[in-house]
């Protein structure tokens, strides 16, 4: 493979290093073999570009991630036998075997430093990143061994422990990294993806299945804790392994407490009645990744590689979440109970959805608010057709029916007028994401639900746990672009164009 001819390319320049941190606008000739051997035959053409002369044998294939319109292959930086922390490669192929997208964090081997073995030892990390989270031992505790990286200190590497902390309460899951020489702390972040929710309930909720929200309130405005009987759904559950439990082939209930069973697999409860929300959520999860499957992301494409784990019952508090350290979903049990709400299952479910694809999404202020807008449209979109068109861009209407914020009531929109000028650095993620799912739900209405599912969802292929709404929106481009030929790719520009997301070239 040639090296990309001068101005035949566009590049988003790296902060340190004078490499560049993504290269675009390109198309090269069609590569020969296997997705990785294209791959690195297209870094080793450009590794004077990406700054990784002489170090193509450094960098392990991590995954070769095959969406429906690409394949996206994955590289990470190894020095002295131990992962450089975010120092990866990604190179993006086409269906006809060209590349068109690489993405590039690797350290240049002038700055790589000699190998040397650690002053500090595991059980020291673990103890310095309690403190650093003003943890102890009895109530926080590490996940797994802590591990030996090299952590990026702006352009220099330090050799690192990276430490998995989880604590109960508050909940808490974090990632700690400290410097195996010096024992000081280099980064902490906590890693739960979370909602204020509130509930989940039926198909999708009582607000739905009724028509709105007037008989679910009380003469006090609260949430009537036994909705009627035309509020539920009768339902087949599908692929349970016959345990007796709520376990199958896409979902398990199994981190619940004293969790349901029934050797007939007879699980029909109402609300009020344990049981009811493991088999909602198991329900709900298990329908929409059945829904990722019917647009072919099954068998070698398959997204989730095993079953997704779910507590129904993870806190007391009116709070849910996604683990991405455990891989996990939990749902509170404050107000209304959140395993209630299709609404609040698939938000949830679409930081899981993210996560499978990107792992640790939302590492950055404007990934952590596209995860939140993007849950936000998912949930909007799988209920559009079975919600009155007054709740259709309203999401949580169940678990909101108390608040009078909104009318009708609901935690989001999806449809409010806001625009990337609104977005507030260090706000609120779930504040700024209303931006992205925004332009999210005008791209589905400029070209029809089912496309705009099937490319928002494959965009992310594309996407790193640092991304920003430009480049989100550009994954969107290049995934219409693979899937339909580019059809009505002005109108998606539009899209983008009117939210001030860009730029798009």
């Amino acid at each position: 493979m040639r090296p990309l001819a001068s101005g035949a390319y566009r590049v988003i320049p790296g902060r340190y290093y004078g490499t560049p941190k993504e290269v675009f606008g390109f198309r090269t000739p069609a590569g020969r073999g296997t997705p990785e051997r294209i791959a690195r035959a297209f870094l080793a053409a450009n590794a004077a570009l990406f700054g990784i002369a002489g170090q193509i044998r450094s960098l392990e294939l991590r995954r070769v991630v095959e969406s429906l319109g690409a394949h996206h292959v994955i590289f990470s930086q190894v020095h002295a036998g131990k992962l450089i922390h975010r120092a990866y490669l990604t190179v993006h192929i086409a269906r006809d075997r060209r590349v068109y997208l690489a993405k590039n964090r690797a350290v240049p081997k002038s700055r790589l430093p000699d190998a040397r073995p650690p002053r500090r030892s595991a059980a020291q990390a673990i103890n310095g990143a309690l403190r650093a989270i003003r943890a102890s031992r009895r109530t926080a505790r590490a996940i797994g061994r802590p591990i030996l990286v090299w952590y990026p200190k702006g352009a220099n590497l330090a050799l690192a422990y990276k430490v998995r902390l989880r604590r109960e309460r508050p909940r808490e899951e974090w990632i700690v990294y400290m410097h195996a020489g010096t024992g000081s702390l280099l980064s902490r972040y906590d890693n739960l993806s979370s909602v204020r929710g509130r509930a989940r309930v039926f198909d999708p909720n009582p607000v739905a299945a009724l028509g709105g929200h007037d008989q679910l309130l009380t003469p006090e405005g609260r949430a009537v804790r036994r909705p009627p009987a035309r509020a539920y759904r009768e339902i087949v559950l599908s692929d349970l392994d016959g345990s007796g439990y709520l376990d199958g082939k896409r979902v398990t209930t199994n981190l619940t407490a004293r969790r349901a069973y029934s050797p007939t697999h007879s699980f029909l409860f109402e609300a009020h009645q344990a049981g009811f929300d493991e088999a909602n959520v198991y329900f709900h999860i298990d329908r929409s990744i059945r829904r990722l499957e019917a647009m072919g992301y099954r068998g070698a494409r398959a997204i989730f590689l095993a079953p997704l784990e779910v507590d129904a019952h993870g806190s007391r508090d009116d709070n849910s979440w996604y683990s991405p350290g455990a891989r996990q979903l939990s749902f509170g049990t404050g107000g209304v109970d959140d395993a209630e709400d299709g609404e609040t299952i698939l938000h949830e479910f679409g930081h899981a959805l993210q996560d499978a694809i990107v792992p640790d999404f939302g590492q950055s202020e404007q990934a952590a608010a596209m995860g939140e807008g993007f849950g936000d449209y998912w949930a909007a979109s799988s209920f559009h057709d079975q919600k009155p068109a007054r709740y259709r861009t309203s999401v949580f209407c169940w678990d909101s029916i108390e608040d009078d914020a909104h009318d009708p009531p609901c935690l989001r929109r999806v449809d409010e007028d806001l625009s990337f000028e609104a977005f507030e650095p260090d706000g609120d993620e779930h504040d700024n994401g209303r931006i992205w799912s925004a332009a999210l739900w005008d791209v589905r209405k400029a070209i029809g639900a089912e496309r705009a599912d099937r490319i928002i969802v494959e965009s992310h292929f594309q996407l790193d746990g640092f991304t920003t709404f430009a480049r989100g929106a550009r994954a969107i481009l290049d995934a219409n672009r693979h899937l339909y030929r580019g059809r009505d790719q002005a109108a998606l520009r539009a899209v983008f164009h009117a939210r001030g997301i860009g730029p798009l070239t």
